[in-house]
Formats: structure tokens, C-alpha cells, sequence
């Protein structure tokens, strides 16, 4: 009886028993190539443009004699640097929303996420980024070194986030400058917003914005020590 039943079974299952089927468990059918690479596309925009215009206001201001005002007026060096902030945010926010529609109606890529969860995202990556700018600001002597800091920054940012290699692969030394980079932070919480539709991750945004607030502390030390110096 138990070799009847032997007999029974067709030869295309003794030969193979077993057959894989893959099922995406994505929330989207349209998880290709574009979609992936392009929340890691805006979180570099963003930062490259906060920063280059961070690293260029305060430079400015030096070589054409600004900073003697602001060293005789009664603003001091916190205010003068929280109204930069202020400014900058306002305009990388607009920037942010530009970038976002082009991607949403002529990419098509899909949001998952919140509105209000990919706005604070932007906001955070904005002010940890115009941070480093300003750093790279009171630092550099010239323009044209000023310009090239951020282009190294943007160099850092585009190896280094997690754009075209997971972090897990990179040796520790390189994952803390990794983990030094606003986009890294940005990178891995716009495609979880936008691709998989979660909410803003705690652990992430707390570390982007220690970091933001670290380089705040940074810069307004510098100029402080700028204006007194005058």
C-alpha cells in the first residue's frame, strides 16, 4: 500500500520537492533603482547646499569689512549666528519642498511616510548641516578655501553615507567619520520615511541633532572669539 502511494507521486516532485517563491513585503511594487537612490540623492543636495552657503557667509563677511560692524554693534556673536540659522532654515526648508515635488511628480517616487515626518527630517539634516558650514566658515581664510572644504565635505558625504556602500562594511575608523556626516543620518531616515513609510526614529534624530548642536556650540565659540579679537 505505502508503495502505491509511492508510485503515486508525480516524478516532477521526487526530483524536486522543493520550490522557492519570492513575495516582496515591501508596502510598494515600485521598489526599484530610482526609488532607492533617490532620498539619499536629497539628503546630499540638502547638506551640500547648507553647507556651502553656511561656509560662505561668515568668509564673505570678513573680507568685505561686515564683521567690523558686528564687532561695534550692540548683537552679539549668538544672535548674529541664530538669525544666519534662522535665514538659511527658511530657505533650505523651500529648497527641500522643490526638491521633494520634483521627486514626487516628475520621478514618481512614492511617499509612504508623513508629510510631517519627512518636514522634520529635512529640518533637522538643514541645521546639523548649516552647523558645519559655519565651522567651515570661521575656519577658512579665503573664498576659494571655503569652497573647497565643502567640496570635500560633499566628497565625505557621497562615499562615506551609505549612498553606494552599506556602513557594515566599512572598517570602524571610517564608520565615526561616517557617523560625523549629517547625510548619513539624513540617508537612512528619508528612505525609511519615504520607501517604508515609517515615522521619525528616535535614535537617529537624536544623534543628528547632538551633532547639529555640537557644531552650533562650535561655531558660535569661534565667533565669538572673532569678534572679541577685533
Amino acid at each position: 500500500e505505502m508503495l502505491a502511494q509511492f508510485d503515486a507521486i508525480s516524478p516532477d516532485t521526487m526530483v524536486r520537492p522543493f520550490r522557492s517563491e519570492l513575495t516582496s513585503i515591501a508596502p510598494t511594487s515600485t521598489a526599484d533603482p530610482m526609488n532607492f537612490y533617490a532620498p539619499a540623492v536629497i539628503a546630499l543636495l540638502l547638506q551640500h547646499m547648507a553647507v556651502t552657503f553656511g561656509a560662505l557667509s561668515l568668509v564673505r563677511e570678513r573680507l568685505s569689512g561686515t564683521m567690523e560692524l558686528f564687532r561695534v554693534s550692540p548683537i552679539a556673536s549668538g544672535e548674529a549666528l541664530i538669525g544666519k540659522y534662522l535665514s538659511y532654515l527658511l530657505f533650505g526648508l523651500v529648497m527641500g519642498a522643490v526638491l521633494f515635488l520634483l521627486m514626487y511628480y516628475l520621478l514618481r517616487v512614492p511617499l509612504l511616510g508623513t508629510w510631517w515626518s519627512f518636514g522634520l527630517v529635512v529640518l533637522a539634516l538643514l541645521f546639523t548641516s548649516l552647523g558645519l558650514g559655519f565651522i567651515i566658515s570661521l575656519l577658512a581664510e579665503t573664498e576659494s578655501q571655503a569652497v573647497q572644504l565643502s567640496m570635500i565635505s560633499l566628497l565625505v558625504a557621497v562615499f562615506f553615507s551609505g549612498l553606494f556602500l552599506d556602513l557594515r562594511y566599512l572598517i570602524q575608523p571610517v564608520q565615526v567619520v561616517s557617523w560625523l556626516t549629517p547625510a548619513t543620518y539624513g540617508t537612512h531616515m528619508l528612505q525609511n520615511v519615504i520607501l517604508r513609510g515609517y515615522g521619525v526614529e528616535v535614535l537617529y534624530m537624536t544623534g543628528l541633532l547632538i551633532l547639529g548642536g555640537a557644531f552650533f556650540m562650535v561655531g558660535w565659540i569661534l565667533l565669538q572669539r572673532q569678534m572679541r579679537l577685533g
